[in-house]
């Protein structure tokens, strides 16, 4: 009996080795690889010579809009890049994609196609890719700790002084730059929410909004004075929380600019 138990304890031991090998391994190949793909992204934003060179093309057309993302060359990689969302003093920073096919294949592909658990930052099929719903819904993975690619950053949101220094979200797309406020930062269950509500109709508006405050979580954080209301435009940025698979971590912003 006591030799059975060395043999079982044994292999216990083996296992618990082979399972923390793997973890180093992912944690200094993978992870590493990872995170290099989220910084190819920055090429894809125009220097300052290359905006000096597009606001000289723009005043000879006409034009006061100068996009500093170059998304001729994004959509050469991906044509389903739509947008570009950057958080100012955080890692948020990438392009914004959305499958014609497949909601759920950026939840592990990267926006140039590539199989990753990282995935990126997507818009699904309940949305227009112009932005000019009610409320777009922006996805993105929250990675562990060590990682703050993709949405990593955006539970950082439960503090109300991050909230403060960080609220002002860019959207960019071919056309325009649209600036948008924070207002709510909240703990929500996991529905999908294009489908829960029926953005087209007033009262399911005010019911999102209303649903927000009704959540009730004591990590939940509301800006003072940014007014919402149904006639507004939205973005919801959506992550996964740590530990909690039925929950979903919402970052709320209303639009406030567009040019």
């Amino acid at each position: 009996m006591k030799e059975k138990m060395k043999k079982t304890l044994m292999l216990v031991l083996v296992l618990i080795c082979i399972a923390c090998a793997g973890y180093l391994v992912w944690y200094y190949c993978i992870m590493p690889d990872e995170e290099d793909a989220a910084q190819t992204v920055k090429k894809y934003e125009k220097q300052e010579e290359d905006q000096e060179e597009d606001q000289e093309e723009d005043q000879e057309e006409d034009t006061s809009v100068e996009i500093p993302i170059d998304f001729e060359a994004l959509k050469q990689v991906n044509p389903e890049v739509h947008a570009w969302i950057r958080i100012e003093g955080t890692p948020i920073d990438y392009p914004i994609v959305q499958s014609q096919t497949d909601d759920e294949y950026y939840l592990n592909h990267t926006w140039e196609n590539q199989y990753a658990e990282s995935g990126a930052i997507f818009t699904q099929r309940y949305n227009s890719l112009d932005f000019t719903d009610y409320n777009t819904v922006i996805y993105g993975h929250r990675m562990g700790d060590g990682n703050n690619t993709m949405f990593h950053d955006v539970r950082n949101y439960m503090d109300m002084e991050y909230l403060k220094a960080h609220q002002e979200i860019l959207i960019y797309t071919e056309d325009h730059i649209r600036t948008y406020q924070v207002f709510a930062a909240v703990v929500y269950d996991d529905r999908l929410i294009p489908r829960a509500f029926n953005f087209a109709q007033e009262e399911e508006r005010q019911l999102f909004l209303d649903s927000l405050h009704e959540s009730g979580d004591v990590r939940n954080q509301f800006a003072e004075g940014v007014e919402v209301t149904k006639d507004d435009h939205l973005i919801t940025l959506s992550t996964c929380l740590k530990s909690e698979p039925h929950h979903r971590f919402l970052v709320g912003a209303v639009l406030v600019d567009e040019k």
